[in-house]
């Protein structure tokens, strides 16, 4: 997983041209996806105070981007437009993301095996697996340390296949 990824290309001017509609429509711009075959964009917002976006947030932001989409003349005439929350189990995928995230429980797969000194006291369950569940602990540039059952277990961002947020939804609905 490379945390430090940059944009590139297209998905890099649109981000930089919805980036400052999103904020001053006074919303986060979580992530964007642009997929090139099927010419879709897609944006994931969030409403600050929230963390979360409703359809109303969604209408109110893909309205403010139409002037843009309609007066650039680099945007590609058939790209179809997506706004949406980045949801409950939402993926982690750059610095900010993981930062956000420190205190929640995350789901991360990792490629490969763990190492010896990465599982050296670790409770029984946690070696041999490719699959964790646990509280995100701390983040830093090269690694992240989440607990799983009660174990501290760190792991390098180029381990990582796939993070997301995994809520106890119990408490969610709550």
């Amino acid at each position: 997983m490379d945390i430090n990824r940059e944009r590139t290309g297209l998905e890099k001017k649109f981000f930089l041209l919805c980036e400052p509609v999103v904020q001053e429509a006074g919303y986060r711009l979580y992530d964007i996806e642009y997929v090139v075959g099927q010419k879709l964009l897609r944006l994931y917002i969030q409403d600050p105070r929230t963390g979360s976006a409703l359809i109303e947030d969604c209408i109110k932001v893909d309205h403010a981007l139409s002037p843009a989409f309609e007066t650039e003349t680099w945007i590609p005439e058939e790209v179809v437009l997506e706004v949406s929350s980045p949801g409950v189990y939402r993926h982690l995928s750059t610095m900010e993301h993981f930062k956000m995230s420190i205190d929640e429980m995350i789901a991360v797969v990792i490629m490969g095996q763990l190492d010896e000194a990465q599982t050296a006291g670790a409770p029984k369950g946690v070696k041999g697996e490719k699959k964790f569940r646990g509280k995100l602990l701390e983040v830093t540039p090269d690694d992240f340390t989440l607990e799983v059952k009660g174990f501290p277990l760190k792991l390098t961002f180029k381990q990582v296949k796939k993070v997301n947020l995994d809520p106890d939804l119990k408490s969610v609905r709550e």
